[in-house]
């Protein structure tokens, strides 16, 4: 199995959307060359990480992060990541991922990482923690 994370391209979106395959999961989004618009603008944000994973070519894991200033920490960087799907009970496609992200959250010198995860179940639960998330309500916290 060859797995490898990297930065998503424009031809992505496609694959990306399948990720969200249950109705409850799909995002609430314009219809075609819009949707293509707004996916090519977030990849173009400097401020903005969109990460895939692929398994033997196939995308099978996808984060977003963004990096911007924390008021309440007298503007250190902080990184949010508020997006993140894999397509398999893998917990290693799930832990390279993250890893990538906060390899990037800590390049660019942030405080801390804020993971939100609607959609948590005992495997990401588990993987937060392995890869030294907090849980706090719905949010996990990790410290750099």
């Amino acid at each position: 199995m060859k797995f490898i994370i990297r930065n998503a391209e424009e031809k992505d979106l496609t694959s990306v959307m399948k990720l969200f395959e249950k109705k409850e999961d799909i995002p609430v989004s314009p219809p075609g060359k819009e949707k293509k618009k707004l996916f090519a603008d977030m990849l173009k944000e400097t401020s903005r990480y969109i990460l895939v994973g692929e398994k033997n070519g196939i995308i099978c894991a996808f984060l977003s992060m963004k990096i911007e200033p924390e008021f309440k920490t007298f503007f250190r960087l902080c990184a949010y990541v508020t997006d993140i799907k894999t397509d398999s009970e893998h917990a290693e496609i799930l832990t390279a991922i993250l890893s990538r992200a906060t390899a990037i959250a800590m390049e660019n010198g942030c405080n801390k990482i804020v993971l939100s995860d609607e959609s948590v179940n005992a495997r990401s639960n588990a993987v937060y923690s392995i890869c030294n998330f907090r849980e706090s309500n719905t949010t996990y916290f990790k410290k750099l």
